[in-house]
């Protein structure tokens, strides 16, 4: 077995833990603002792969928007984005419209190549991507055109769409909590997972967060996993 294990390291096949010069090929990360994130994992891996899974709308933007929105002077794609970008919410919150590009292919294989495209070409900071479906390969490509152009691709995925595990990064789900949202981190490169954490939104986003509330006639809603059992 030692003789195994020894054959593996010298072929770079085994990786030991005391093996310190490897943790310098990790990503860098952009911090979101957001302390229990930043904390845990850092941030979004720039230039690297995020891979976001949770229903829309539950706060996947407001999540990443910080990190993504640099002072570079670079663009920002938004690929295949399943409704329009609301570019007065991007100027309240000082985005500047105008390093915003959206582009809406005909097809998910135009859709993939234009992310890759897009975060190879060193004109863009980030890369954000609706994809219906993604195979180890194709997130591959994406993780070696975002290296090459210094670039964060975020991958926006429905529950339904996950299947795999993908060469990524950083993978995390979200579910709305009543404070905010919930973060379960599925895989982060370069260390171990973290315990499930919610981020409190109460005071950057007080308008988006009604609880708790004073009002005594509202009643919680379901989880949907309630509803569907209904």
């Amino acid at each position: 077995m030692m003789k195994t294990l020894e054959q593996l390291a010298q072929q770079h096949g085994l990786w030991r833990a005391s093996q310190r010069p490897l943790m310098a090929e990790l990503p860098d990360k952009q911090a979101t603002g957001y302390a229990a994130f930043d904390q845990r994992l850092g941030g979004i891996p720039t230039p690297g792969v995020t891979d976001i899974i949770s229903d829309f709308g539950v706060g996947e933007l407001r999540l990443v928007l910080p990190a993504l929105y640099r002072a570079t002077g670079k663009e920002i794609a938004w690929i295949c984005p399943p409704v329009g970008i609301n570019a007065a919410m991007l100027h309240q919150q000082g985005y500047p419209t105008e390093n915003t590009l959206l582009v809406y292919p005909d097809s998910d294989q135009h859709a993939l190549w234009a992310a890759e495209q897009a975060a190879r070409s060193g004109a863009c900071q980030a890369v954000v991507l609706w994809p219906s479906s993604l195979t180890i390969g194709q997130v591959k490509r994406l993780k070696l055109a975002a290296e090459h152009g210094q670039c964060a691709v975020v991958l926006l995925r429905r529950q339904q769409t996950y299947s795999l595990s993908l060469p990524v990064d950083l993978s995390v789900a979200l579910a709305p909590s009543a404070c905010g949202v919930t973060v379960t981190v599925r895989y982060c490169r370069g260390q171990w997972p973290p315990a499930p954490f919610t981020l409190d939104w109460r005071e950057q986003w007080s308008a988006l967060v009604t609880w708790p509330s004073s009002a005594d006639n509202l009643l919680a809603f379901p989880p949907r996993q309630q509803r569907e059992q209904a």
